[in-house]
């Protein structure tokens, strides 16, 4: 089994090094994300006064999770690491955020395991559509650990016979409502959560397809017999992450010459629940 991490050495050019010194790897990766997210948005365009956070996260802080219940299971509740503890929180990400910078809108933790940034997207579209805030910069973050790996191996019994790639990462977007500005990369369109996906294909160049990252099948439904010929179909063979969406909707947006101009992304979760967003290109 191939596993892929993410490399948060360059997250110093964004965050002082003396603010890192106790944060751990998760939030370094949201960190990283975000501020590269930020970095080219001046002030003048957007008040982070007025910019709302939101983290959509499958399960957290799964090293600084664990190693927090070892430590409390090691030397009992009144010597377990406080450190640990505080990094365990889902919200401490957020919170670095909000923090390093100065981000002063409301902020948020969405955790709906694979359909987290699907749901994390409806809460900013609210957030927009009701004046509560002018941006939000929205976010997917989840981390391997040792004990994903173990469960993968030993409680997927296809998945521990085939071949498979998972992995973590964060991507952060900043949106706003829709102006005559032409964005940066493109606009998200059509957001859903629900169960009866529907797609419509003939307006779409590409569809990314990711599975449940708890079934080591891809189960794109019915839609390999109902979409458009001239519409690609991309199916993930397994799961990067529970929020491998918000990487999807990245690919799709920057990835050059690899997708066309409109891109669906889906991402299945449990009970045959569909998050879904498409993703436009700026011209």
């Amino acid at each position: 089994m191939e596993v892929l991490k993410a490399d948060t050495t360059k997250v110093s050019s964004y965050v002082a090094k003396s603010k890192l010194r106790r944060v751990d790897h998760y939030s370094r990766m949201a960190l990283l994300a975000a501020g590269r997210a930020l970095e080219n948005v001046s002030p003048a365009m957007v008040s982070r006064q007025h910019t709302g956070l939101i983290i959509a996260t499958g399960f957290g802080a799964l090293n600084s999770t664990f190693s927090f219940l070892d430590s409390y299971l090691d030397q009992g509740d009144k010597l377990a690491a406080p450190t640990w503890f505080s990094g365990s929180v889902h919200n401490a990400a957020a919170a670095y955020i909000s923090i390093c910078y100065g981000l002063t809108g409301p902020c948020l933790t969405v955790s709906q395991f694979d359909l987290s940034f699907a749901s994390a997207l409806l809460s900013a579209q609210a957030w927009l559509n009701t004046g509560r805030v002018d941006a939000v910069l929205i976010g997917a973050v989840d981390e391997w650990c040792d004990v994903s790996g173990y469960c993968i191996q030993k409680l997927n019994t296809h998945t521990g016979k085939m071949k498979g790639s998972f992995g973590e990462g964060a991507s952060f977007f900043l949106i706003t409502r829709e102006t005559d500005t032409v964005p940066a990369i493109g606009f998200l369109d059509n957001i859903y959560l629900g169960r009866d996906l529907i797609v419509n294909s003939p307006d779409m160049d590409d569809i990314i397809f990711s599975p449940c990252a708890a079934h080591e099948r891809c189960n794109p439904c019915s839609l390999e017999n109902n979409i458009s010929p001239d519409t690609r179909l991309r199916k993930r063979v397994r799961a990067g992450s529970p929020t491998d969406m918000g990487m999807d909707v990245w690919f799709a947006l920057s990835g050059g010459g690899y997708t066309g101009e409109k891109t669906c992304c889906i991402k299945q979760g449990a009970n045959q629940m569909f998050g879904s967003v498409t993703a436009i290109k700026a011209h």
